[in-house]
């Protein structure tokens, strides 16, 4: 009797999860590609990455970094913008986009969301569950989100997914894909972590040659002093971040300050949380590189960085995948409680973008996940998650 009454319960929260995904969808979806068609381009965040790159090919490069020289510059571009949309990113990312400079907005919006797209799909994917992973991949609020803001959350999810899938069979190739991912350096704040727990040197170094290799490209192609300017920035960018998206920042800090902690505590509270998910996270690698270990970095990055946006959770979409991958390959059943935790941690995005009072406990369904993560690794077998990882 109870087992069929959990088995209805699971059902019910997948059927209500899958409704609220694709009506999300739909909400979020519509405006977009009208937006698209009627060439509105300051309405979603691409534009920025848009603007930068012609802004690199026509303007004097050492200028990306002036907030005001760029403001005028975009409004040369389109129509007069309702807010700032300031280049935050180091100069190794100008590398990545250049080539969406050269194409009109449309075709860029298009070519960037369905490339960026096509590779998290792929590092996602997952064999033992080719429905329920494709359909997570493809309608998850976090990719909606994503795909609405035409923003990077795709191929920073991509490269440090991708990576952790291939540390065991291609460690060189994972550790390139980790360097790549230092375009973020803020969602990349584990990494290094788990790979010298777990005594990854040929994937640490690899990484760690990437990272030079992308310093040194975009110093031939930019010139030094791009990264002086670039770090001279560094705090005015994430203050500037904190404010004007604070309420879509899914992390610890925004979270106290959302609800009126002072700046200075939560940045303290926010020290104290990031050391203890290090010290979990070096724990877990410590047992090796394994499915749950990749899921419970996933999560804990938005946990230890005081910096992420809600277009950056398909990480979480794909730590989620994991987690029920991991329950398909040891044949267990999810409890209503972890059903309950990991489609709350799905809904995320509607939570921060649909709601107010709600949003301003925005970290306790990855604080939630992170636990049941954690526990479950801790009761698992260390030699069969790692197996399961490329799965």
């Amino acid at each position: 009797m109870f087992p069929q009454a959990h088995h209805r319960l699971r059902v019910i929260f997948g059927i209500a999860l899958a409704l609220f995904c694709v009506l999300f969808t739909a909400k979020w979806g519509y405006p977009t590609v009208t937006d698209l068609l009627m060439g509105n381009i300051w309405a979603n965040d691409f534009f920025t990455i848009w603007s930068s790159a012609k802004f690199v090919i026509s303007q004097p490069i050492n200028q990306i970094y002036d907030n005001q020289v760029v403001h005028h510059f975009q409004i040369e571009l389109g129509e007069i913008p309702t807010t700032y949309r300031p280049f935050v990113h180091p100069p190794s990312f100008l590398i990545f986009i250049i080539p969406l400079g050269f194409l009109p907005y449309e075709a860029a919006f298009v070519g960037w969301s369905v490339f960026t797209f096509l590779t998290y799909f792929i590092a996602s994917y997952c064999r033992q569950m080719a429905g329920t992973a494709a359909f997570l991949a493809v309608f998850a609020p976090a990719t909606i989100v994503n795909l609405a803001f035409g923003q990077t959350g795709f191929l920073s999810a991509a490269l440090i997914v991708g990576g952790f899938r291939l540390v065991s069979t291609r460690p060189v190739l994972s550790g390139t894909l980790f360097g790549l991912a230092s375009v973020k350096p803020h969602l990349g704040i584990l990494v290094p972590v788990a790979l010298i727990a777990a005594r990854r040197w040929s994937t640490f170094a690899a990484a760690g040659g990437t990272m030079a290799i992308l310093v040194i490209a975009s110093v031939v192609a930019f010139g030094w002093s791009m990264w002086p300017l670039w770090l001279a920035k560094l705090f005015s960018h994430a203050d500037w971040v904190a404010d004007v998206k604070g309420r879509l920042n899914p992390t610890v800090t925004a979270s106290l300050m959302f609800l009126g902690v002072n700046p200075t505590a939560a940045r303290i509270v926010q020290l104290c949380v990031t050391t203890a998910v290090a010290t979990i996270i070096w724990m877990c690698f410590r047992r090796g590189v394994t499915i749950l270990a990749t899921a419970a970095l996933l999560v804990g990055t938005f946990l230890a960085t005081p910096y992420a946006v809600v277009y950056d959770l398909p990480m979480v979409t794909s730590a989620v995948i994991a987690v029920l991958a991991e329950k398909s390959r040891t044949g267990t059943s999810l409890t209503i409680l972890e059903a309950a935790v990991l489609s709350l941690a799905l809904a995320l995005p509607i939570i921060v973008m649909e709601t107010w009072r709600l949003s301003a406990i925005k970290s306790i369904p990855l604080i939630l996940l992170f636990g049941m993560i954690g526990w479950l690794i801790f009761h698992s077998n260390p030699a069969g998650s790692r197996a399961a990882l490329s799965g």
